[in-house]
This record gives C-alpha cells, sequence and structure tokens, in this order.
C-alpha cells in the first residue's frame, strides 16, 4: 500500500534530483516550441512543479542551496562577460550612456515606487535599482547579425558596466539595516571597506590566476574548481565587509576575466555546468516562489505588473533617447541601444530575490517583477533584431574579407573525400598561410588505439595521393560521443570559419524530431558548405548560384561569393541567379576584374532549378535571426533537397563571425 500512498511533495534526496533533472531536460524542449526562451521556460516550471502549482517539489535546503550557489554564478559569468576592454574603444559614449541609463530609470523608479505604488523606503530605493539594471539578454542576435562592431551596439556593452556596478554598489547600501544616528558612519566605513576590498580582489585575484594556470597542468579539471574557489571566497569576503555575496561573485568575474580566454576550454565548461545544473536549477527555485493565488486574489496584482513593466520601459526608452541626442546617435541606432539594454534578468532577478527574503518587498512586487522579466526579455530580443537589421540593411556595402580564415572539412570515408578536398582546396587558396584541417570523428564504440591509428593512416595515405597536397593538409582524428558535438568543438578549437561536408542522405523520421548532422551543425556559427554530388568535381560545365535577397548583407558574403568564384575551371561558365537584381553591382565588385570564367547574371526568383547533368546548382539556407533570413527561400530549398534525383548541390549556409 506504501506504493500508493501520496509521496508529494518529494522528500527523498534521489527521487529530487531526479525530477529536476528531469525537469531542466524538458523545459526547453517544450517552450521552445512556443518561442519562450528557456530562462522563462524554467520559472514557469518552477511554478507548476512548486508548493503553489502541483506540489511535486518542496523548496527545502537542496533546493536553497543550489538557488544561492547559481545566484552567485549568474553574477560571476556576468563579470566575465563584461569585458573592461570595451569600455576603451567607446569611452565618451559608454560613460554618458552607462550614467544615463542609470540615473533616469532610477529616478523615475523612485517617484513611481514612493507617489504610485506608496512602498516604503527601502523597498522604493531597492525597485527603483531594479529598473536601473539590465541584462544584455539579446547580444547574440547582433552577433548574429554582424553589428556588434556597431558604435550603439559597444556602447550599450560599456554603459552595462557602468550601471551595473553603481546599482550593485547601491544594492549593498539600501540592504543594510542602519541606525538613523550613525547612517552617516556606517556608509562611509561600508564605502571604506568596499574599496579596499576592490582593490585586493583586482589586484591579487589576477595574479594568483596567472600562477595557478602556468603551473598546475596536470589535472584540467582543478581549474574549473579554483575558479569556483575563487568565487565562493571573494563573495565570502565581501559578506564579511557588510555587502551582498552577489556582488562579490560580479567583482570576482570583473577580476579574473582577462586571464579566462573567451574560446577556452576553461570557459566552455564555466559555462557548460552554469547553464546545465546551477543556474536552471536557481531559476526553478525562483519559480517556487511565487504564489499562483495572488494571481486570481484581485486586480492589485496585475495593476503592479502594468506600472512596473511601464516603468521599466519607460526608464529605459529616455535613457536611449536623452543619449542618442547627446551623441548624436541615429533612429535605428537609438533603437537598437534601447532593444540591448531593456531586458532585465540576472541582476533584477538577484535584486528582487534579496529584498523578498530580507523583507523588503512582498509577495505582489517579487511576482510583478518576475512578468517583468518574462515580457523585457521578449520585447527586447523582438527590438534588437528588428534595429539590427535595419542597421545592417541601411549600412553601404563593404568587400572586406576575414584575414584568418579557416577550413574544417569532416570526413567520414577517406575512400570519398576527393571532392570535399578539392572544394576546400579551391577556398584555401584564398588564404595562402592557412591548411585546410581534415578530420574524422570515430565514436566511442570505435576508439581503440588501433583503430584510431588505422583510420589516421588511411587519411594521411589518401591526402598524400590527392594531387600531392600533403603540405597544405593537416589530418586530426578525433574521439567523441556525437560526430556532430566532435566537429563543432574542433571547429571552435581550431577557430575554422568554415566547414565543408559531404551531406547525401535524406533524413528519417527520428532525424527530423532529433536534428542529424546537417541540424546540428546549424547551430554553429561557421558558414557550411553542404556538399552533395554524384560526379567529380572537374566533371561539371556550369556552376549555377542562386542569390536570395539581402545576402549581401550577411557578414560572409564577400568571402563566400570569392570562394565559389575559386571552383570552376577557366573553360567553365558561373551563372548568377539573382532574386534582386539591386544587388548586381556588390556582387560585381567582389569578382576580380581580371577572371577568366565566363560569368553571366540573370533573375530567377524562388523557382526550382532544372536538374541537367553537367550542371551544379549552389543554394543558400539562411539561419533564422540573420539579416537575410526568408522563410520562402528555405522552404524552397527544403524542397529542392527532398526531391528525389536532384543530386548535384551545394548547400551554403552563411555565418555570422
Amino acid at each position: 500500500m506504501a506504493l500508493f500512498s501520496p509521496i508529494l511533495p518529494l522528500h527523498e534526496p534521489l527521487s529530487i534530483f531526479t525530477a529536476i533533472m528531469g525537469i531542466v531536460l524538458i523545459s526547453p524542449f517544450l517552450f521552445k516550441l512556443v518561442k519562450i526562451p528557456d530562462v522563462a521556460s524554467f520559472i514557469i516550471m518552477g511554478v507548476l512543479v512548486g508548493p503553489y502549482g502541483l506540489n511535486i517539489l518542496a523548496r527545502d535546503s537542496s533546493i536553497e542551496l543550489f538557488g544561492t550557489v547559481g545566484l552567485l554564478y549568474i553574477m560571476f559569468m556576468a563579470g566575465l562577460e563584461l569585458d573592461p576592454e570595451k569600455l576603451k574603444t567607446s569611452r565618451k559614449s559608454s560613460i554618458v550612456f552607462g550614467l544615463a541609463t542609470f540615473i533616469i530609470p532610477f529616478i523615475l523608479g523612485l517617484l513611481v515606487s514612493k507617489n504610485i505604488l506608496q512602498l516604503e523606503n527601502q523597498a522604493t530605493v531597492l525597485v527603483s535599482i531594479m529598473f536601473s539594471t539590465h541584462t544584455l539578454v539579446a547580444y547574440p542576435i547582433v552577433r548574429k547579425l554582424g553589428v556588434n562592431r556597431d558604435v550603439s551596439v559597444l556602447t550599450a556593452i560599456g554603459g552595462t558596466i557602468i550601471t551595473d556596478t553603481l546599482v550593485l554598489l547601491i544594492l549593498s547600501i539600501a540592504t543594510q539595516n542602519f541606525q538613523g544616528n550613525t547612517l552617516g558612519f556606517e556608509v562611509l566605513k561600508l564605502v571604506l571597506y568596499f574599496g579596499i576590498y576592490t582593490f585586493l580582489i583586482f589586484y591579487f585575484f589576477p595574479i594568483i590566476a596567472r600562477w595557478f594556470f602556468k603551473h598546475i597542468k596536470r589535472d584540467r579539471p582543478v581549474h574549473y574548481l579554483f575558479l569556483l574557489f575563487m568565487v565562493c571566497i571573494s563573495s565570502f569576503a565581501a559578506e564579511r565587509i557588510g555587502t551582498e555575496p552577489i556582488i562579490g561573485a560580479f567583482m570576482a568575474g570583473l577580476a579574473l576575466n582577462r586571464s579566462i580566454p573567451k574560446n577556452s576550454l576553461l570557459m566552455h565548461h564555466v559555462d557548460f555546468v552554469g547553464n546545465i545544473l546551477f543556474i536552471p536549477v536557481f531559476l526553478i527555485g525562483i519559480g517556487m516562489l511565487i504564489d499562483t493565488r495572488v494571481l486570481i486574489s484581485g486586480p492589485y496584482l496585475w495593476y503592479v505588473t502594468s506600472v512596473l513593466i511601464a516603468t521599466a520601459f519607460a526608464g529605459k526608452w529616455l535613457a536611449a533617447f536623452i543619449s542618442q541626442k547627446m551623441l548624436k546617435f541615429s533612429n535605428i541606432q537609438r533603437n537598437l541601444l534601447f532593444g540591448l539594454t531593456s531586458s532585465h534578468a540576472a541582476a533584477t532577478i538577484a535584486i528582487i530575490l534579496i529584498g523578498y527574503e530580507k523583507h523588503i518587498i512582498d509577495i505582489a512586487i517579487f511576482n510583478a517583477t518576475v512578468f517583468v522579466i518574462l515580457v523585457s526579455s521578449l520585447v527586447a530580443s523582438f527590438i534588437t533584431e528588428k534595429s539590427g537589421k535595419r542597421i545592417v540593411l541601411n549600412s553601404s556595402f563593404t568587400n572586406e574579407t576575414k584575414h584568418s580564415e579557416r577550413i574544417l572539412v569532416p570526413i567520414s570515408n577517406p575512400l570519398n573525400m576527393a571532392n570535399l578536398i578539392g572544394i576546400a582546396t579551391c577556398f584555401q587558396k584564398l588564404n595562402q598561410t592557412e591548411p585546410v584541417y581534415v578530420i574524422n570523428i570515430l565514436n566511442e564504440n570505435r576508439s581503440s588505439r588501433e583503430n584510431i591509428l588505422k583510420i589516421r593512416e588511411s587519411l594521411e595515405t589518401n591526402v598524400a595521393e590527392f594531387n600531392n597536397l600533403n603540405e597544405t593538409l593537416k589530418v586530426i582524428t578525433r574521439v567523441d560521443l556525437s560526430i556532430s558535438s566532435g566537429i563543432i568543438r574542433a571547429a571552435k578549437e581550431y577557430m575554422a570559419t568554415d566547414i565543408v561536408f559531404g551531406w547525401v542522405e535524406k533524413s528519417t523520421t527520428s532525424q527530423r524530431l532529433f536534428g542529424n548532422i546537417f541540424d546540428h551543425l546549424l547551430t554553429s556559427q561557421q558558414t557550411l558548405y553542404a556538399i552533395n554530388m554524384n560526379r567529380n568535381l572537374t566533371d561539371f560545365n556550369k556552376f549555377v548560384v542562386h542569390i536570395p535577397s539581402n545576402l549581401e548583407h550577411e557578414p560572409s558574403f564577400v568571402s563566400i561569393i570569392q570562394k565559389l568564384n575559386k571552383l570552376p575551371k577557366p573553360d567553365d561558365q558561373l551563372v548568377f541567379e539573382i532574386e534582386n537584381w539591386a544587388e548586381l553591382p556588390n556582387i560585381k565588385t567582389t569578382i576580380p576584374k581580371k577572371n577568366k570564367h565566363k560569368i553571366s547574371f540573370k533573375t530567377n526568383g524562388f523557382g526550382i532549378p532544372g536538374n541537367k547533368p553537367d550542371e551544379i546548382h549552389v543554394l543558400f539556407l539562411l539561419r533564422k535571426q540573420s539579416v537575410s533570413y526568408n522563410l520562402k527561400n528555405n522552404t524552397a530549398v527544403k524542397e529542392l533537397i527532398s526531391k528525389e534525383g536532384f543530386n548535384n548541390q551545394i548547400i551554403v549556409v552563411p555565418g555570422y563571425e
């Protein structure tokens, strides 16, 4: 009978951990269908499984422990990602905007909190600084669009460093229980202690980190444990001087961000563990705090939520508007600045949780703030994407190419590698200083030493026999549980800009659900060339390149056109079928004037091309959020891919870095 007795909420450690891991695993997949960000999905799931939802989990000491670590982890990663070097490239604009985006929302928050919401003094200050802070949730969008070097984006990054630092300083003061007659002395003492603490962290942490990373090389996981220890030390020290531990975690991130390369394996470990464990559990714990009964208790919560959301957006928009006038930005740059800084997430969660746990704010303000986080994250992503695309479309065309391009060629069968290496070596001629990296990924069950040596020997033999190109090819053999993950990791390690791979199989039902190698590679940032040929490269007499609208604005456009121009033999034909005839001049500027190919241009739209045996067609599959993304184009390309008997094609996916 015990099996059927009430067991909720779960109490056994194993059952609790199993439930949490299941939630972390399933939540992103479920909410991705309705385009809800991962941050919001974990909070919503916390509401559903928490004591005010289905009561599957109780917010016990284990949840609180992971939550505490997760909160520190969020602030530590925020410090790591805010590179102070960015402040130097746009120092004036960053300072102007940083002060504006702190002061204006703060003052607006004071007026609204005191006069409209009728909050106490300490709660007023806490809610006001919540309006000042922001998180660059939408920054990955501008990276994909290739506008991360625009002055407005650099201003947003630099301004974030300034405003978040000021917010955390005021937070450390606002959460103290000072007596009225000693307020001035206590604040002065806290500022003095904080100054000494900041000096010690920024002076000694980098020195200790450099020594540790230089001398402790035997066990790489120890480097990650070292970082966690440094975060804990900094957070503990911050708490001892009277400030919040999250400030210590943030300072540790700022102090160590120059010691950890952004593309290093250690940084990958930091992101991986945080995003897979600590941060999701923390967000689930936040959701478990939300009392759903308040949602139906009356109109007060919806009134407070509306006021907070309106104030949050108004403060950040006014800051962007005033900064635009002072810095002479365009309207589009103002909108991009507003989009990047209008989202409230990491620091906002930290501030509001501290206020709730210290009983400074009530459950209504807490719940309303969660809605602010959800709405602002969605709106910020929409505005940033729209404004970023307009900046790209309005910018002047440039024919600059990357100076350090590297090509990675994954090989599954050494005997069928001729076309792939042939294409890659044609591309490589644009950058003779770099070899072509030929990689073979072995599954775990094939990772015996004898098998690795056998496959590597076969690869090297075929490379040596392929037109004597062994001096320009470098062979790599890897063992990984997933072929696609191994390719992506190798691309990051070798800083590859282009991946050339074979692609001939149609997706099965299971592959459409969980993704094949092509689908997984779409999540990378490199330019992809998926090759599907039933003949040798030299047997084709005509290359037809189908150019969709706005492709010219992709960061990798020039590189792609120049590479494709290298494919045919001198006597062959290269035909560009252009959807938008206005883009013709920009395509012509990428092709050398002294060109021996027979090049012609014509318009075609999205029609499915014919399948002549001596032709190979180059089509573009566009990533979502890219400036040239067009559903109609992608649908036409996918129809072509699935068309029976149509095999001679190169599918190009433009990269964004």
